[in-house]
């Protein structure tokens, strides 16, 4: 067997050194960085601190003899603080959730980033609750949604007689003209996402309350964000080319003129309105509309798809935009044209969001009045004209 050189060998020696050493001085290196303790599986892992639900209060409403509790979210003791220096009331209807504290979170952060307002607004967000809901069962209930059509309470054992939601509007708006708890109180703002806002909506119609609160030196005002559906005051509906208004085809939907959509069978609680004389009375209200600009999914799971509702429109905006045309349509009839005082904003890039809508520009101060101020990042708002304006 021939022997490899010497200096080959001596080259292959220094070679190996050179590795080993390198081995040495990088296990040397991640010596120096300790290693972390195991981690213990069994340890128990804490739990998230969760903020304390809302307390609501409970609110007794009602003529004597007919008496009955809601519960009510507000930012203040209703029965024990001083409110002789509330100048308004905001109260904020929820959506078909019935979480009214979130719609009350929602207008107590608004007024609270207002200084001037924090002072002297009184937040109220009632809950509607369902027949099915636990912790209510001395209050008034509605079965599932039924409460944003005005319809009455259950009757049930223990539940108090059945009163509609209309009527618990005009007992609350009634239990705030009280000049002994309330003295300096001059205006009243009542608002509704959604659900909610087809609450408000009707109510803003058929209600026969709004006069004597003024009268009594009380403005009242309704806002009126994203309903899914609205009272039409005739039996037109938009045409679908977009060329104004005519009747529906009641071979398309035999009711599309019935309560809620139309006049046709209205509730009890407007019996004794003269509906000829609804829509004169309507526009003399003050009403603003909010109308998101993204709201337009025809698919949206909580959209109105009865043949009532989609003969207004095929969305939330296209509904919304048509009937603000309509009143404008039906305001300007006959030889001496209606006074509107409806005022109607599109918010620009919000889709079925209360939060962002009553936070917009045009929300704020919808709720709050013209010199509230909204946050940095509040959604834009155009004002909605009617067609050739």
């Amino acid at each position: 067997m021939r022997r490899a050189p010497a200096a080959f060998l001596s080259r292959a020696a220094r070679a190996a050194s050179l590795s080993i050493v390198a081995l040495l001085a990088c296990a040397a290196a991640h010596a120096q960085v300790p290693l972390p303790d195991p981690y213990d599986y069994d340890e128990a892992t804490p739990a998230p601190r969760r903020a304390a639900p809302l307390r609501w209060q409970a609110v007794e409403l009602g003529r004597p003899g007919h008496r009955y509790k809601m519960p009510v979210y507000a930012n203040r003791d209703l029965a024990k603080d001083d409110l002789r220096g509330i100048r308004q009331v905001l109260i904020v209807i929820h959506g078909v959730k019935r979480d009214a504290d979130q719609y009350f979170e929602t207008a107590a952060a608004l007024v609270a980033a207002n200084p001037a307002r924090a002072r002297d607004t009184l937040v109220l967000a009632p809950r509607f609750s369902g027949a099915i809901d636990s912790g209510f069962s001395n209050m008034a209930a509605w079965r599932k949604a039924s409460w944003e059509d005005g319809e009455d309470s259950v009757q049930a054992a223990g539940r108090p007689a059945p009163v509609s939601s209309f009527q618990v509007l005009d007992d609350l708006l009634r239990s705030l003209d009280d000049r002994k708890r309330l003295p300096a109180l001059a205006g009243l703002v009542l608002a509704g996402h959604s659900a909610g806002a087809q609450l408000v909506h009707r109510y803003a119609v058929l209600n026969n309350v709004d006069g004597s609160l003024r009268r009594d030196g009380l403005a009242l005002r309704y806002v009126i964000a994203n309903p899914s559906s609205y009272l039409y005051l005739t039996n037109e509906r938009p045409r679908p080319d977009g060329k104004g208004y005519a009747r529906y085809e009641r071979g398309i939907c035999p009711t599309y003129n019935q309560y809620k959509y139309g006049t046709d069978k209205l509730p009890a609680y407007a019996r004794e309105t003269d509906d000829s004389r609804l829509f004169v009375r309507y526009a003399a209200r003050d009403v603003v509309y909010l109308l998101g600009g993204a709201d337009n999914n025809p698919e949206h799971r909580l959209l109105d798809k009865a043949c009532g509702a989609e003969a207004q429109g095929a969305t939330r905006l296209a509904r919304g935009t048509g009937y603000v045309r309509y009143e404008h349509v039906l305001a300007a009839r006959g030889a001496k044209p209606v006074a509107l005082r409806h005022t109607s904003f599109e918010v620009g890039g919000v889709g079925h969001d209360g939060k962002r809508m009553f936070g917009s520009i045009c929300g704020v101060r919808a709720l709050l009045g013209e010199d509230a101020e909204a946050g940095s990042a509040a959604a834009a708002c155009d004002i909605i004209k009617p067609r050739g304006k």
